[in-house]
């Protein structure tokens, strides 16, 4: 009866011990990341099942041999030895150590390695917890972004001496081709007959068209290379701003517009700005030739997606040409009957592809058109 409590409690440790071995265990193996477990003398005590899968080794080519030997001492590696008897000793812990090193069983290989030395229960030995991350297909991925980056930079550094080239080189001679035929117009009328005159001025209207097809080009050009800088935008009071002052501009055209308020998203102001000016002078000029011009700004929600449009009475256009709309310096019109370059809509597609939208447009001929885009939510 006396040795009855001793052996109980005994029993009890044993017991608590092994619950706690199993507890462990299961979470060792749980854990996705390949875990090894060493004692004081830096020899395998314990591996994770994910550790055996990944690095393709055994339990007996494994457990009871010192790190540095395993896998025909492939894990002998300096920064390895540097971590472990150097670095851990005076800090205990370490996170985010990366190694790369060439293995005989899975190849070259880029590892995060975040290590622990912890107290055993009973006893003063201490074992340490190496968890291991393999993130070579991540750093594969952050050169490819890096790569792509700097090609990037460098697209824009071209864009920026074209914009410069496209702003200064050939404006210069636009301008001259101007002010001649302009000086010839005026400083030699009497001299000039019908058929001169009407040269000169053809001239005028196709330098003063290249000077417009130049500034659509830098817009163009802008857009690709601007920075984001997101911000609440009122739609409704972006329009209304809009056709206010092309109301201003154009007091002959008594263009119905409405509205409908209320429509706030998240973009880049200038850019949306951009967008809606191209949209809705499109909009008056191609309503332009209506005895009751009406056009109309809202949104609607259809599968959980809001969709924003313009809509008008104008000329329409056919549907077979509506994939060539948003391309650069397609046009279904002549300069003779409507103004414009044939850059505004490809100006249009390109910021709303990059507030991760799209844009598309359905019309009739003689009936209007409705041009519509969605922007990420």
């Amino acid at each position: 009866m006396v040795w009855k409590k001793p052996v109980k409690k005994l029993a009890a440790t044993k017991i608590a011990e092994d619950e706690a071995r199993e507890y462990a265990e299961s979470i060792i193996n749980t854990v996705r990341e390949p875990l090894i477990a060493l004692d004081q003398d830096l020899r395998v005590v314990k591996v994770s099942r994910s550790f055996y899968e990944f690095f393709k080794v055994k339990p007996e080519e494994t457990m009871g041999q010192l790190i540095y030997d395993l896998g025909n001492k492939q894990w002998d590696i300096p920064k390895l030895r540097e971590l472990l008897e150097t670095i851990l000793p005076q800090k205990t812990t370490f996170d985010n150590y990366e190694v790369e090193h060439d293995f005989a069983t899975i190849g070259r290989r880029i590892m995060l390695l975040n290590a622990r030395q912890i107290q055993r229960v009973l006893g003063k030995e201490r074992i340490i917890l190496l968890a291991i991350e393999d993130i070579t297909e991540k750093k594969k991925l952050e050169r490819v972004v890096e790569k792509a980056r700097d090609a990037a930079e460098a697209t824009n550094k071209e864009l920026e001496a074209f914009s410069y080239s496209v702003s200064h080189d050939l404006r210069a001679p636009l301008r001259s081709i101007d002010g001649f035929s302009h000086a010839l117009l005026e400083d030699y009328q009497g001299k000039l007959d019908a058929t001169g005159k009407n040269y000169l001025e053809r001239i005028r209207t196709a330098t003063q068209h290249m000077g417009n097809l130049i500034d659509d080009m830098l817009k163009l050009s802008r857009v690709i290379q601007s920075e984001f800088n997101y911000q609440s935008i009122d739609l409704s009071k972006m329009v209304q701003s809009i056709s206010d002052t092309l109301q201003k501009n154009n007091p002959n055209n008594n263009v119905k517009m409405t509205i409908q308020q209320g429509i706030v998203i998240q973009g880049d102001l200038p850019l949306i700005q951009i967008v809606l000016t191209n949209l809705i002078d499109n909009a008056w000029k191609f309503t332009g030739k209506q005895k009751h011009p009406r056009i109309e700004f809202g949104a609607t929600l259809k599968e959980n997606e809001k969709i924003f449009f313009i809509r008008d009475n104008g000329v329409g256009f056919d549907m077979s040409y509506a994939g060539k709309l948003f391309g650069t310096f397609q046009r279904l019109h002549t300069t003779a009957e409507f103004a414009g370059t044939g850059i505004g809509l490809a100006t249009v597609k390109r910021i709303i592809n990059r507030h991760g939208g799209k844009a598309w447009a359905e019309g009739e001929v003689g009936k209007g058109a409705t041009f519509f885009f969605t922007l990420e939510a």
